[in-house]
């Protein structure tokens, strides 16, 4: 849709906020409005707003090789890049850049086939996600979605039919609290294996934290529970960390706290801070194993902007300044003092749960907390809690089911801006209750 003629210097659409002006974890609009950014600029800015050493770094590589023809050659920045990935992560051994994140998961998807293919199983197609998860907006990756865009599904429906949704909701076999109403237990997916055959399902995707999936934060079991049965019936397990990968959580990759080793890791946002789009798909060696040395093993796939020297620098340098400065240690700091302040406002009425890990944290709302009485629109609410945000000086978002407060300030957050940020969601609510809707 084109933008139309903006009413004023901050606005467009009406809608839109026209930002012209970022530093560290603040932000400035047209009409000199200042915010905290709560969301590092859809989580990935984890270095803040103007991070002058990655755009010394970006200006430093376009001065040798801006870039070239990324399907017959390489550049240092990305072969360095490439190793030193799989260097820090938990056994990956190939990394295969793409332009962003839905793509690396796509990417993943389409390698576990061939896999199967290669394997003498052509008929294992099917992708297992989770209710309420979201890797990406291409064709592809909707057919991923988990139902996150459910009216998007069924504009675009006819299209990708091989992904399966595994359902959400608490059951007896459970012990995720008031999570498990939003997540899909461990053995509610080896139902859905079963249910569509083994020697159909391709691989099952996952989110480590469920971000989209109201930041269910599963515990460390979870994962390993799910490795298990992903061997059991010979599925492949792609872990998205799109959101999670270079330190959020608290450690430089959220799969580390479960100690398994998935098949394969997708990363973007972080992975250059935002300041030029890059993806990449991490390969395990067991993948990469069943491709070597075989005729029909090359993967027969590329962007003309994977790989691209100028993102690869910056991801150089993102990773050197994370990796040297222990920044994962920063997160989970500055996330606990931001769970402890969140949970702290539990005495509102419309206060449920605060769940997160690290710098990654959703505060969810509902119309009656003694009761745990949902609103009649789940959106409509987190909106409007997103809305009083904004106009208390917050940008902040929500997530599945729409009750999801989302908050996920950048890495060199102060504690000062932790505490503002918390007093803004406290006079949010506040302010809402007194509104008393039932939206």
């Amino acid at each position: 849709m084109p933008y139309s003629a903006p009413g004023s210097q901050g606005r467009i659409l009406d809608q839109i906020r026209l930002m012209t002006r970022g530093e560290n974890c603040t932000v400035w609009d047209g009409d000199g409005k200042e915010y905290l950014d709560g969301v590092s600029a859809l989580e990935a800015m984890i270095l803040g707003h103007s991070a002058t050493d990655v755009m010394d770094a970006v200006n430093a590589q376009a001065e040798k090789i801006s870039f070239i023809d990324l399907f017959r050659f390489t550049s240092e920045p990305a072969a360095l890049l490439a190793a030193e990935l799989c260097a820090v992560s938990p056994g990956m051994e190939y990394a295969f850049f793409t332009p962003g994140g839905a793509e690396a998961d796509e990417v993943a998807i389409k390698i576990a086939r061939q896999y199967h293919r290669l394997r003498g199983q052509p008929n294992r197609m099917k992708v297992i996600t989770r209710a309420g998860s979201f890797h990406g907006c291409t064709q592809g990756a909707m057919a991923l979605d988990g139902l996150y865009f459910a009216s998007h599904n069924v504009i675009y429906e006819g299209g990708m039919t091989w992904g399966r949704t595994s359902p959400a909701g608490a059951c007896s076999q459970c012990d995720f609290g008031k999570a498990s109403r939003h997540l899909s237990c461990v053995h509610k997916i080896e139902d859905l294996i079963l249910a569509e055959g083994p020697e159909s399902v391709a691989a099952v995707v996952v989110d480590p934290m469920a971000t989209a999936i109201a930041v269910a934060a599963p515990s460390d079991d979870y994962l390993r529970d799910l490795r298990s049965v992903c061997d059991r019936h010979g599925v492949l397990l792609v872990v998205d960390e799109i959101i999670t990968g270079m330190g959020r959580t608290g450690r430089l990759f959220c799969t580390e706290f479960s100690g398994i080793q998935p098949d394969f890791i997708t990363m973007s946002k972080g992975l250059t801070s935002g300041y030029i789009p890059m993806g990449v798909t991490l390969v395990a060696p067991k993948v990469a194993e069943v491709f070597k040395g075989r005729p029909e093993g090359a993967f027969l796939h590329g962007h003309t902007y994977g790989g691209h020297p100028l993102a690869a620098a910056a991801g150089l340098q993102v990773l050197s300044r994370v990796v040297e400065g222990r920044m994962w240690e920063a997160a989970e700091r500055q996330g606990d003092r931001l769970l402890a302040g969140l949970r702290a406002l539990s005495h509102h009425r419309y206060y449920w749960d605060v769940r997160g890990r690290g710098l990654l944290t959703g505060l969810e709302i509902v119309r009656d907390s003694s009761t745990g009485q949902m609103f009649s629109n789940p959106i409509a609410a987190g909106n409007r809690l997103r809305i009083l945000c904004r106009e208390l000086g917050m940008v902040t978002l929500i997530l599945h089911p729409g009750n999801i407060l989302f908050i996920a300030p950048a890495f060199v957050v102060t504690d000062d801006e932790i505490d503002r940020m918390v007093a803004i969601v406290d006079e949010a609510l506040t302010l809402m209750e007194k509104e008393d809707i039932d939206y």
